[in-house]
């Protein structure tokens, strides 16, 4: 009997495995980002109002309407932030979406329901009336925006932090301390890493279904055409990723986010043509 209970209750426990400094750990991972923060001061940056064009630029339309404007990010203003090389050092950028249809982007088809167009940037803030979106027949109201510099994290699904190996604990901790940057607020970003609802394959994604492969099922990733194509996938650099935003009144699917996204070469000669747009919600 005494043999039986020294098998029961006399084995040795596994020593339980050290639980390590999280936030030493992703602070390699770090990629700089810039914060884009809702502000009450004038600013040539903002959301929704109206965009300014040019006069010889037209609004951009899909299937006969016209497109919603969501902001407009001037790239003087950010750039004094955080320099982003493979952006053009003036202008600003306009970022349109098919607000009615609020395609995915997963269909070679939704091409044309987004737009980023470069323009000059303006001389000054345009002043504007304080209406909601409806009184001023847009789809949000006129709110001028500042930059804050954060660092942000690639996601659990990257490479750099599955070599990590991080325990469950461990995980939930670096979920956190992701988390924490944005400060509670709405994560609108301008470049570095995407904050993903659903997958983390955006840069793929764009790069096969611009190329005209469906990715809306398995079945795009394993198109024959999609192997020669994916070494393109790093190519693809994040532009604007809006959040779903209660101050701005703007829901993308179920408290979801977009995410625009374009070639560095494109970008870096001026070109937002084949700017890629990616909607995941939960």
């Amino acid at each position: 009997m005494s043999n039986i209970l020294k098998g029961l209750f006399g084995r040795k426990r596994e020593p339980e495995k050290p639980t390590r400094d999280v936030l030493a750990l992703m602070q390699p991972l770090a990629v700089p980002a810039i914060h884009v923060v809702l502000q009450d001061s004038p600013s040539l940056s903002h959301f929704g109002g109206m965009p300014n064009l040019p006069a010889d630029i037209a609004w951009p339309h899909s299937s006969g309407r016209k497109l919603g404007f969501l902001a407009r990010i001037s790239l003087a203003e950010i750039s004094r932030t955080l320099p982003v090389e493979w952006l053009p050092a003036t202008g600003a950028l306009l970022f349109f979406y098919d607000v009615d249809e609020q395609p995915w982007g997963f269909d070679p088809k939704d091409r044309g329901g987004w737009a980023v167009l470069h323009v000059p940037d303006l001389a000054e803030p345009v002043a504007h009336e304080r209406k909601t979106a409806r009184e001023a027949n847009t789809i949000a109201p006129h709110r001028n925006v500042q930059f804050r510099r954060l660092n942000v994290h690639p996601s659990s699904e990257r490479a750099s932090v599955q070599a990590l190996a991080l325990a469950d604990d461990e995980l939930d901790d670096y979920s956190t301390l992701s988390e924490a940057v944005y400060r509670e607020l709405p994560k609108h970003q301008i470049v570095g890493v995407p904050a993903p609802v659903q997958g983390d394959h955006m840069e793929l994604e764009s790069q096969l279904v611009s190329h005209g492969i469906n990715c809306g099922s398995p079945k795009g990733y394993q198109d024959p055409r999609a192997v020669a194509l994916q070494a393109g996938a790093a190519d693809w650099r994040l532009l604007l990723q809006l959040d779903s935003d209660d101050d701005l009144d703007l829901m993308w699917g179920d408290a979801g986010t977009l995410y625009f996204w374009i070639q560095e070469a494109a970008a870096r000669a001026g070109r937002f043509d084949n700017s890629w747009l990616v909607l995941q919600c939960g």
